[in-house]
């Protein structure tokens, strides 16, 4: 912290020193351009040679800090998007089976498993309740081409 500090009331006690011997010269004077320019490369050399001291090797362990926070964050944010596009997933399937199933007059509850692939998709269903033969046979093919779900998948209870 001492560095920093002392780096800026170096430039700012060489500015106020280039500013007075610029004052000091009358603008129209024939070596006016030549004090610019000398107070300029005194200016720009004051700047630039305390920066060559500097050891940028402590900051690699410092930036790396904040890159494997990066990668934890963006990991967390997979994960969380991927969780919650499966519950969408799942809640969508259920509701389809659930529309089809009260079209059909059944009164059913649905619960589908997903598959661990990503995107999820449905890989089984339970189906609770009471329903004629028929109607069963009508949601289980349903279920099988329009989710994909194979009947030995499907389980009635």
């Amino acid at each position: 912290m001492d560095s920093i500090r002392s780096y800026i009331l170096s430039v700012i006690a060489s500015s106020i020193i280039c500013a007075c011997v610029q004052m000091l010269i009358d603008k129209k004077h024939p070596s006016a351009a030549l004090v610019r320019t000398i107070c300029g490369i005194y200016m720009a050399f004051i700047l630039i040679v305390p920066l060559q001291r500097i050891d940028f090797s402590i900051y690699d362990n410092y930036f790396s800090g904040f890159m494997d926070t990066a990668a934890n964050a963006v990991a967390s944010g997979e994960d969380i998007a991927s969780q919650e596009q499966a519950k969408i997933i799942k809640e969508q399937s259920q509701a389809y089976i659930l529309d089809k199933a009260v079209s059909l007059g059944a009164n059913v509850t649905v619960e589908v498993t997903l598959s661990g692939e990503t995107p999820p998709i449905p890989s089984g269903i339970t189906i609770k309740g009471a329903v004629s033969p028929y109607v069963r046979n009508v949601l289980m093919n349903y279920i099988e081409e329009q989710l994909g779900i194979p009947k030995e998948a499907q389980k009635w209870i």
